[in-house]
């Protein structure tokens, strides 16, 4: 008998608070919704980003993208999720603080009955719980579908992204997750659960309103602001919270905007500087393929068989390379000597940024394989975006790393150097990095010279050509008739840089979407705020009206408290998201004027939308008849 007892007093302690949060079909409605919607986008940064290779953590490797892309589709991604898993317990703790002001008369009940505030607790407790639990469950089924639908949409137009799910990390986050939102949400229980029966019976404390009206403004303003500031007032604590959990979602809203928008025209900048626009590759049949392969590992993992760079079969001749200069509409030459070998870190010696008064040796002796690029250093045509210096002509023994070799091999690579080809042979003083999607960033670019000198090579086995825009085919066909002449081949790189950009923007496009989730919380919290403010204040405007005042001048004074919380939330968390994308995310943003134009319309959009998304509550309250809204408690 005592086991059946148990087992029915169990039972009770979950069916009750299940049959509460029934009763209250809207708040709990809207309280599952934001945080299922925080929960989903943040799986889907998650799982979208570790197989991009810009993961939030050490979870996963990535094996496409250079590492200077990486390092900007990280710090977004994690800058993201933090705002996301920090978005979930505000909005919590607030929807939590909401609810538990329209519950104020129900403890009140509950302890002049003799209900301890422990076991009042433990109730509510339990709400949270189930909400929490539900709403993290339906978010990662969410977030999972939105990942597996974005994957199937990038294989579909041609790219190859693996579907397979990190779940280490969203676990993780989930959990995170979690253990703040019931965090967050017990402070509101448990002040509730500390409120004398005499308090928590009192309209004025259930609506957590205070005795005085702030400070008066002017009657300039109009009757309706008046009234809009001073419920506002009267309702301190819950109207800061909705101004901060609204400034925290704004903030998340920006920063996914204009960090997305910004981002992605930067990173498109920095492909088209790196490849080069009108941009044709000269030489053997395989080397032509080899070099569209090597650029197109940014985004593609292909397998390169070996092949021997050096062959006299690849050597361009100078008379070819005087006929394509001779070529109208032939503006820059770029005859470059491509090897392939293993490169090797050098440490270097550098002040002791504690002391500031001895040194210190940086680095180690890793090495990897890269593409060792014999160029003139006056005729280079690609304009990369550069970390440090240039190569100059004379500087015999200097090299450009590519970023990803910087990241991966070195400590400090502009404070270092880096031996190729012999051990006999001295390092070469690294004088910059380059953004380079050529071999994924894994590439060395040295004076051609220096090259000759140190392998015995000579020749050149590629040459890039920059032509005229304006005569594109015409050029193309007069470049193609002298390479034929000799069995060389002739590529146009216009199609694989588009390749390039149409990456990122897909990318960029599908990340774009998350500030419509962001949008989607930011409607639920000030619903759920403007539906308590409203049940407040229900009586009040019964009696206007009861005196002729019109359902029209209730949803001014309604729409002017919105509209308030929205402006000081949205001044805040545009700034603050401003800040955060140009001062933490983007080095060297490019921004143009239709990206500022797109950006400013984007977030005035996100605002009207609030605006309009408030007028709902009202437009409820205001259908009913006044004896009902006078009868309202």
């Amino acid at each position: 008998m005592s086991e059946g007892r148990e087992a029915h007093r169990q039972m009770s302690e979950i069916s009750f608070p299940l049959k509460d949060l029934a009763r209250r079909k809207s708040q709990t409605v809207l309280t599952i919704l934001g945080l299922t919607i925080s929960t989903a986008a943040t799986v889907f940064l998650i799982a979208f980003g570790s197989n991009l290779g810009f993961e939030i953590s050490f979870f996963t490797k990535g094996q496409q993208l250079t590492s200077g892309f990486y390092n900007i589709f990280s710090q977004f991604i994690l800058i993201v999720s933090i705002l996301n898993i920090l978005t979930g317990p505000i909005m919590t703790s607030f929807l939590v603080h909401l609810t538990m002001s329209g519950r104020m008369r129900d403890i009140g009940v509950m302890k002049a009955s003799g209900c301890l505030g422990g076991s009042i607790f433990s109730y509510f407790f339990t709400e949270l719980s189930l909400l929490v639990f539900l709403s993290t469950i339906s978010g990662m089924i969410l977030g999972v579908a939105t990942y597996y639908c974005s994957t199937m949409f990038l294989n579909t137009i041609g790219y190859s992204i693996s579907q397979n799910i990190n779940l280490g990390a969203i676990l993780v986050a989930s959990i995170i997750l979690i253990i703040f939102s019931h965090i967050f949400g017990a402070l509101p229980i448990h002040k509730a659960a500390k409120a004398k029966p005499t308090q928590a019976m009192s309209p004025i404390y259930k609506l957590g309103t205070t005795a005085g009206l702030g400070k008066n403004i002017t009657s300039k303003l109009g009757l309706t602001i008046k009234v809009a500031y001073r419920n506002l007032v009267r309702r301190k604590s819950a109207t800061s919270q909705a101004i901060l959990c609204l400034t925290v979602v704004l903030t998340l809203t920006t920063v996914t905007i204009v960090g997305g928008m910004v981002a992605n025209q930067t990173t498109t900048s920095y492909v088209e500087r790196a490849v080069g626009r009108d941009i044709v590759v000269l030489g053997h049949p395989t080397m032509t393929e080899r070099y569209v392969n090597l650029l197109s590992q940014f985004f593609e993992e292909k397998e390169l068989e070996q092949i021997d760079y050096g062959s006299s079969d690849f050597i361009i001749s100078e008379s070819l390379i005087a006929k394509l200069e001779n070529i109208q509409g032939v503006n820059e030459i770029d005859p470059r000597l491509i090897l392939e070998t293993s490169v090797q870190e050098v440490p270097g010696i550098v002040l002791d940024p504690v002391e500031q008064t001895g040194a210190i040796i940086i680095g180690g002796s890793r090495s990897d394989e890269a593409l060792i690029l014999g160029v003139k250093p006056e005729m280079v045509i690609n304009n990369w975006m550069t970390f440090g210096n240039k190569l100059d002509e004379n500087e015999q023994d200097a090299a450009l790393i590519g970023d990803s070799l910087a990241v991966n091999m070195f400590d400090d690579a502009l404070n270092q150097s880096i031996k190729v080809f012999d051990e006999s042979i001295l390092p070469y003083d690294i004088v910059g990095v380059c953004v380079d999607p050529l071999n994924n960033g894994k590439v060395v670019y040295m004076p051609i010279d220096t090259v000759y000198k140190d392998t015995k090579q000579q020749g050149y086995n590629i040459v890039l050509l920059q032509i005229d825009a304006s005569e594109n085919p015409q050029v193309l066909t007069r470049i193609e008739n002298v390479a034929a002449e000799v069995s060389m081949n002739a590529l146009e790189l216009n199609s694989i840089l588009d390749k390039h950009t149409h990456f990122l923007n897909n990318i960029w496009s599908l990340v774009m979407f998350l500030p419509l989730f962001s949008l989607a919380t930011a409607a639920i919290s000030l619903l759920s705020y403007l539906m308590l403010s409203i049940s407040g204040q229900q009586h009040e405007f019964g009696i206007m009206r009861a005196i002729g005042a019109k359902p029209k001048s209730i949803m001014k004074i309604v729409f002017s408290q919105a509209l308030v919380i929205i402006l000081v939330s949205g001044a805040v968390g545009i700034s603050l998201g401003i800040f955060i994308t140009f001062g933490f995310l983007i080095p060297d943003p490019v921004i143009s004027q239709s990206t500022l134009i797109s950006v400013s319309a984007g977030l005035i959009v996100i605002l009207c939308f609030l605006c309009i998304s408030s007028m709902y509550p009202t437009l409820k309250s205001v259908k009913k008849t006044v004896i009902d809204a006078l009868s309202t408690e």
